[in-house]
């Protein structure tokens, strides 16, 4: 007799669930969505109230197949796709497929045993509600991912042949790039100021020092930063004094010897509560400040500790725990710390979070007696286990006693000076003793919380042992980190927690954002982008706009809203409102786009500029190109100054080329040193590795002629040449290029060596290792090594590792959500060739 059907997403959540119920239930992955939306269509008729053409997406044809034939057979069918809006809608559309009329829907907020059983025993239809939902946002995002998508091919992306990858827009993504691009402006009109105070080192009778710092001198408050304006660097107000080198080195000389004596003294107590249980945000959050995590990395290594049972599902805003996990934290903090350190009731808290669904529990460890990290570690990973390590103190911490402090603040007088000191004891360290939020250290060590001082009085004399000027300069607003922008986004509501990590992902890798040293700085090309949307689509990159959008989508999640009004009243407007489709017939101004100003209102008007080749500053009649490592923040009016008059040095003239007649150059460009014939759009990137010192004349036109014809091939007759491109050395045969492997050099590789690499070209890539087989499939999967770096193959589908995964830790369940992923957007799109 055949077993009922258990449909859920992920081949390891399969394996676990099935291993929980004995092997009485067929449990089947269908591995993520099986239907949406073909790629090469906008799929969605406005005319007829927006209709979506949703079809089984490319790979997914053999996972319906096998879907349909066990559901057919099994006396009942279990929809138990992960419990969020995406699960969801990935259950409805499997119902759609399948011909069985026992068929329904559980949700499992935990892979434990306990959890299965508690989902399994609340079995439930699909959620229409949340369905439309799903359908509402994924037709908006299709429709403005589409249309502007392809307004930027057509505009932007045409007079841009730097850019190498296909320019995308999104309602939610130029939002949150929006946000980015903003904070960069904030930087690029910042002014700094520089002031100055003193820090003196004071001590006692008893030989014991401490630090103090002039706050007042003659009843003035001195200077800080927040004093002085962002714009112009000048102080805001004039009841603070601002001291300079000078007055800080005279001061000096006019205090250093005292005397010194004990103004005031003034202790008072503070309570230090815990913080709440881990939500989606403030898990990301955390990663990158203690692990240094991308926000895609962390959601993988939950992904992974949520389907091997350890931790409870990780998309969620709500901060509230279960009676079963208040019950296994308050015996952890028991057992590991006492009774002293747990409350007389569980700790309750309250969201903070715009539009908190609240549709499950805070991120916490799995059941009511949480797995000890040595053995997580063991089972699922390293980093996963750094991961459910901060995971498991976080909810620990949240039910533990809040910390006692004691606050102390001593005022020292110094003739018509007043320093003061700030001193700080830990009474009780209630749930410090487990977590402290936002330090870098993973142990939270309670000695970096405490500033000692020793015991003193009102009158008390001190003595000091040095006193020294410190200059301070006022910094720009600090550019957003993937924890900060998450944070910001989250604020604004700008998306939803199952989107966050993808967003910025994406923007990275269309290289509108560089990711520098954790510091998310966006490319000249996210300005004009931004740029272009905010001239001709404003409402699409407005934060609160955006966040209106997701309000929306929760009251149709909620059954409190229809669809189609919301979806008409967006695309074709109302009274208030023009609408998407309105916005699509303004005519776009390129130009604009792509002008950032940077002095105004005079003759010596300067600008930056986007043009076919990058970025390059303009004024008057001279340009300059952009050197690669600045952004829009880098550049004031000065740098820019400084910019147009060292690149016109950096052109070295090189000779004259006797065949033209025309002199050859050495420049630098934003993408590196090149040599370049005359005036014309004739010019050469120097090779990878190749020094502008050793470029001279007869190298230079050798570049210049590439590239170099060999021969022709014994067989087919094409042509063969050698050439220098953006991935290296290769040779171009007919219409195919062939990658020309080190050490040979495109300007000395001879016919003969030619033919040898092009013979021996489609040998296989080298494979590092072999993973295993896929569950669905049944493809040998395997890590290879090839042009372009690693990837994993299943021998149909090939995907590259991301930058955050080395090929030391990838495993067969990664290997296989990335090729899934692969094989969900379909074959790779040819680069189409110019016409000559």
């Amino acid at each position: 007799m055949s077993k009922p059907l258990i449909i859920v997403e992920s081949p390891a959540k399969a394996r676990t669930i099935e291993n929980y119920l004995s092997n009485e239930y067929d449990v089947f992955a269908c591995v993520g969505h099986v239907k949406d939306l073909p790629r090469k269509e906008l799929a969605v008729d406005v005319e007829n109230e927006f209709a979506a053409k949703f079809v089984v997406m490319e790979g997914k044809e053999d996972i319906i197949k096998t879907i349909k034939v066990k559901s057919a057979k099994a006396p009942e069918v279990i929809l138990a796709t992960d419990p969020d809006r995406e699960g969801e809608a990935i259950a409805a559309h499997i119902e759609e497929e399948i011909n069985n009329k026992s068929v329904s829907r559980v949700q499992f907020t935990e892979i434990t045993k306990e959890g299965i059983m508690e989902g399994m025993e609340q079995r439930h239809e699909v959620d229409w509600d949340l369905v439309n939902a799903q359908y509402t946002r994924r037709v908006i995002d299709r429709l403005v991912g589409y249309k502007l998508s392809r307004l930027l091919w057509n505009t932007l992306q045409k007079t841009m042949s730097f850019v190498k990858e296909s320019l995308s827009a999104g309602r939610v993504q130029s939002a949150a790039l929006k946000m980015i691009v903003d904070r960069e402006r904030l930087r690029a009109v910042f002014k700094s100021a520089t002031y100055f105070d003193l820090q003196a080192v004071l001590e006692t009778d008893a030989l014991e020092d401490f630090n103090a710092e002039l706050i007042t001198l003659d009843g003035k408050r001195l200077a800080r930063s927040k004093d002085f304006d962002t714009n112009t660097g000048k102080l805001i107000k004039d009841n603070v004094l601002m001291l300079s080198s000078s007055q800080a080195s005279a001061l000096v000389q006019e205090l250093q010897n005292g005397p010194w004596v004990v103004n005031n003294v003034e202790e008072k107590p503070r309570t230090s509560n815990p913080y709440a249980p881990f939500i989606t945000s403030t898990m990301q959050q955390e990663a990158a400040r203690k692990l240094r995590f991308s926000a895609r990395k962390t959601m993988r290594m939950a992904q992974r500790l949520y389907e091997a049972g350890f931790i409870t599902y990780m998309r969620t805003d709500s901060i509230q725990l279960s009676q079963e996990a208040l019950e296994g934290a308050r015996n952890v903090i028991k057992k590991k710390f006492g009774k002293e350190y747990l409350p007389e009731k569980p700790v309750k808290y309250k969201s903070k979070v715009k539009n908190a669904q609240e549709a499950h529990e805070a991120i916490r460890p799995a059941g009511v007696v949480f797995a000890d990290t040595a053995s997580v570690s063991a089972k699922a990973g390293g980093d996963e286990g750094k991961l459910y390590d901060l995971i498991w103190k976080r909810t620990v911490a949240s039910q533990m006693k809040p910390a006692k402090l004691m606050q102390t603040t001593v005022d020292i007088e110094n003739q018509n000076s007043i320093f003061r000191a700030r001193g700080r004891v830990i009474l009780f360290p209630g749930y410090m003793k487990v977590y402290v939020e936002g330090t870098d250290k993973r142990d939270g060590k309670l000695a970096d919380r405490e500033r000692i001082l020793p015991e003193l009085k009102t009158g008390q004399r001190l003595v000091c042992k040095t006193l020294n000027p410190e200059e301070h300069t006022t910094k720009p607003p600090a550019r957003f980190t993937e924890a900060s922008v998450i944070k910001e986004m989250e604020k604004q509501g700008i998306g939803r927690p199952s989107t966050w990590a993808s967003i910025i992902g994406r923007i990275i890798e269309k290289d509108y954002i560089r990711n520098q040293k954790g510091s998310l700085v966006p490319t000249f090309l996210a300005v004009s982008v931004t740029q272009l949307l905010e001239n001709h689509f404003e409402s699409l990159v407005d934060s609160q706009f955006t966040a209106k959008m997701e309000d929306k989508l929760d009251e149709i999640s909620r059954g409190e809203s229809e669809p189609l009004p919301f979806m008409s009243g967006f695309y074709f407007g109302n009274d208030n409102t023009p609408g998407f489709e309105k916005m699509l017939e303004e005519k776009i101004d390129i130009r604009k786009a792509c002008t950032i100003p940077i002095a105004n209102g005079s003759a010596e008007e300067i600008v930056i500029r986007v043009g076919n080749y990058g970025p390059y500053i303009e004024q008057g009649d001279e340009r300059r190109n952009i050197p690669n490592e600045f952004s829009l923040g880098d550049i004031s009016v000065e740098k820019a100054i400084e910019i147009l008059a060292k690149d016109s040095s950096q052109t070295l003239l090189l000779g004259v080329d006797d065949e033209s007649g025309q002199s050859i150059y050495l420049k630098e460009g934003p993408y590196g040193p090149y040599v370049q014939l005359g005036d014309s759009k004739t010019r050469k990137s120097l090779p990878r590795g190749t020094e502008k010192d050793d470029v001279d004349l007869e190298l230079a036109i050798r570049l210049l002629a590439m590239p170099r014809l060999l021969g022709t091939h014994p067989e087919s007759g094409d042509e063969i040449r050698a050439d220098f491109g953006r991935y290296g050395p290769y040779l171009k045969v007919g219409e195919k290029n062939v990658k020309l492997p080190h050490p040979h050099d495109p300007l000395v590789v001879t016919l003969e060596t030619a033919l040898e690499v092009i013979k021996n070209r489609n040998k296989p890539s080298s494979e590092l290792k072999t993973l295993g087989n896929h569950p669905n499939t049944g493809e040998a999967i395997a890590l290879k090594d090839g042009r372009y770096g690693p990837y994993v193959s299943d021998g149909k589908f090939n995907a590259a590792l991301p930058k955050d995964i080395s090929p030391d830790e990838i495993d067969l369940d990664t290997a296989v959500g990335l090729i899934n992923a692969r094989r969900e957007k379909g074959p790779a799109k040819r680069r189409r060739r110019k016409k000559k």
